[in-house]
């Protein structure tokens, strides 16, 4: 009986952890579960009918619940307050690197924890991104998996924009294009390569053939060996901004030697910047600050 206490106060609060949307109510929650006359504690009032041999079993799920109640409240609180501090960010749009994410391959963890994001983050745009381990992310996906995680996600409809790697996505790509289209969220279609800066005309073909399957926002991200690669990127991007301006596009070299096309973008045609507002999700992002001092500088 005492077991099936514990494990429905579990999923019970567990459920409704993921579901707030606010401090106010994580506290509440809090309090309902673990508090002097909580549900839990209510349960472990009743130990002394247990047997000598029950106890230390009962109590050591107890023990586990509240630690599996605890940590789940820790991890929405940060959520939560990360999402509200980025609310009040001098930036368009907030990106959500699902990969980053402790619960990278939880959908139902990624359902909630994106209404809670919409919610807090007002009328900043919502970029959702999962960047494959391929591509320089922090976690693997099957090809299966990532085509089910990008259909998850536009069925919440909480994307404003959503990142569909390019060489991921395959064949399927103007599919998942046009399904991202139909349910309301802008394309990034997104290329990275971490070991080199291809030729210019690979670059513009490339960016091309995202254009030509739908994408809203062509993105390429390479790294530089030199600075004639650096140099290289942004020839690419003068080039699609002024032979191929059908989209915006978004380009930036990576790492340090790169870190310059990430504040002059603009002035060569790229649409977009990523900065980061206290840690970098990749080599060479300038913080927020600087990039918003230095795009106000240069704003043509």
């Amino acid at each position: 009986m005492m077991k099936e206490q514990l494990e429905a106060i579990r999923k019970s609060a567990l459920e409704a952890i993921a579901g707030t949307k606010a401090a106010a109510e994580l506290d509440a929650l809090r309090v309902k579960y673990l508090g002097k006359k909580g549900e839990l504690t209510a349960v472990l009032k009743l130990m002394g009918s247990l047997s000598a041999e029950e106890r230390p079993v009962m109590g050591q799920m107890a023990n586990e619940v509240r630690a599996a109640v605890e940590k789940a409240v820790e991890a929405q609180s940060a959520i939560l307050e990360k999402a509200a501090e980025f609310s009040t960010l001098r930036a368009d749009c907030v990106e959500w690197r699902i990969d980053c994410f402790e619960g990278a391959k939880d959908l139902p963890a990624i359902v909630h924890c994106a209404a809670k994001l919409r919610v807090a983050l007002k009328d900043k745009l919502l970029l959702f991104t999962f960047r494959t381990k391929t591509e320089g992310g922090k976690a693997a996906l099957a090809h299966e998996e990532y085509l089910h995680f990008i259909r998850t996600v536009l069925a919440t409809d909480c994307a404003d924009l959503i990142d569909i790697e390019f060489f991921t996505a395959g064949a399927e790509l103007p599919a998942l294009i046009e399904e991202a289209h139909t349910a309301g969220a802008a394309v990034v279609c997104s290329s990275h390569d971490f070991h080199k800066t291809p030729p210019r005309a690979e670059l513009v073909s490339r960016m091309v053939a995202m254009q030509q399957a739908g994408a809203n926002l062509p993105k390429l991200a390479v790294m530089p060996q030199s600075r004639a690669d650096v140099l290289e990127l942004l020839a690419a991007t003068a080039e699609m901004a002024d032979r191929h301006p059908e989209t915006p596009i978004i380009t930036m070299s990576m790492g340090a030697l790169g870190a310059v096309s990430r504040l002059s973008g603009e002035a060569l045609g790229s649409a977009m910047t990523f900065a980061n507002p206290g840690q970098a999700s990749a080599p060479g992002q300038v913080s927020l600050d600087i990039v918003n001092e230095v795009l106000d500088a240069l704003h043509l």
